[in-house]
């Protein structure tokens, strides 16, 4: 009978090692843009934040006060709004005014500008970071953002001019021509908000005149030298506390380095260690083993194991005989009393076998079989 062949692996193991690889990167890559998806966000959306050179954007602020100015800082963690310098908050129409309310609420004593949105826009399919304005919000939409400071109106100007703002807890820092406020305190705080963007953003800063007039507006809040900060935690650009980004810098990146390459050397192991894959036994086996462990099987279901003992016996006495160097001649009773002499201290051979071939169940033959080994082992000397 032939051995049964084996299937081949579906795969070749290069190609298993392959799929391997291509999994632990595409897994580490998922971890690695997980822990930096908010600085990975693009920031030139056409929003309306210190990131963005669309029309109501005010990258060109920012660029001014740099060159003008001082320092600028883009603030993306709310632990560094806490800052002393002036931080100019740009909400949007769709900005949470809870969101603006605790930035002012941590900043009671600490200069803080809000510009109020105006704009509706839609960004321009063929022109990337672009935007068309659809019209402008609504006045009470517009004050939204700092709707929790207190009654803040909004009023529309004549075409060509800017909104002004106004309310009983507000007093002008900086009025238009007709006395109207362009830019308001808030209360005795040093909270000021700037009614119209269109004073500070892209598109006010696009002529000299509005330039300047940008940077006589903020001269008043801010000291010469001193930096000025832009927050874009309102616009999702904020870098919060991430446990995962922290995996991946210092100084905890060689522990992760370590780890990974303990990973990386445990799966090697794991491969390795145990050899090839193990083929599952035969349900038959080969040759004289085969033949013994059918029978046996035949045996066991014919509960007939018990009825073997007398030919046991005779398998011993042949051993013996030839082990004892017993005379050819010598068979049958001859032989069997030649045996029993062999030792005359225990039980005989003769009584052992006749137990062994009387043996009516297993128990009876085992304890049989197991005297014929001691008596075998005894006379042969094996035991010494």
């Amino acid at each position: 009978m032939s051995a049964t062949q084996t299937s081949p692996t579906p795969f070749a193991a290069r190609t298993i090692f392959v799929l391997i690889a291509l999994s632990v990167v595409g897994f580490l890559s998922y971890l690695l843009l997980s822990a930096y998806a908010d600085e990975l966000r693009p920031a030139q959306n056409g929003g309306t934040h210190a990131l963005s050179n669309s029309a109501v954007g005010f990258a060109g602020l920012a660029d001014l006060i740099k060159r003008t100015h001082g320092d600028v800082r883009l603030v993306r963690r709310e632990a560094d709004l806490a800052n002393d310098t002036l931080l100019v908050l740009t909400p949007d129409a769709s900005t949470d005014p809870a969101a603006v309310k605790r930035i002012l609420d941590r900043r009671q004593d600490l200069p803080t500008m809000v510009i109020l949105p105006k704009w509706i826009v839609t960004p321009l399919p063929a022109k990337a970071n672009w935007v068309r304005s659809t019209g402008t919000l609504p006045t009470f939409i517009a004050a939204m953002p700092v709707s929790s400071v207190g009654k803040v109106e909004i009023r529309d100007a004549p075409h060509g001019k800017f909104r002004t703002v106004s309310g009983p807890t507000l007093e002008a820092a900086f009025e238009a021509p007709d006395g109207s406020a362009l830019v308001a305190y808030v209360g005795d705080s040093v909270t000021t908000i700037v009614a119209d963007p269109d004073l500070f953003n892209n598109q006010g800063l696009a002529t000299v005149e509005g330039a300047e007039r940008a940077m006589r507006i903020l001269s008043q809040f801010a000291a010469p030298d001193s930096p000025v900060a832009f927050d874009l935690t309102l616009h999702g650009f904020g870098r919060n506390p991430n446990l995962l980004k922290l995996a991946f810098e210092a100084p905890f990146l060689p522990l992760t380095l370590c780890v990974l390459l303990a990973a990386l050397l445990a799966g090697w192991h794991a491969m390795l260690r145990f050899g090839p894959a193990a083929l599952p036994d035969r349900g038959v086996a080969f040759g004289k083993r085969a033949l013994a462990e059918n029978g046996a099987a035949l045996l066991r279901l014919a509960r007939r194991r018990h009825r073997t003992g007398e030919r046991y016996a005779t398998l011993v006495r042949e051993a013996v005989a030839t082990s004892t160097g017993a005379p050819p001649g010598l068979t049958g009773d001859a032989l069997d009393r030649y045996l029993d002499r062999l030792d005359r201290e225990g039980e005989p051979f003769l009584s052992i076998t006749a137990r062994a071939a009387n043996a009516r169940d297993t128990r009876g033959l085992l304890a049989a079989a197991r005297d014929l080994y001691h008596w075998k082992r005894t006379v042969t000397r094996e035991n010494r």
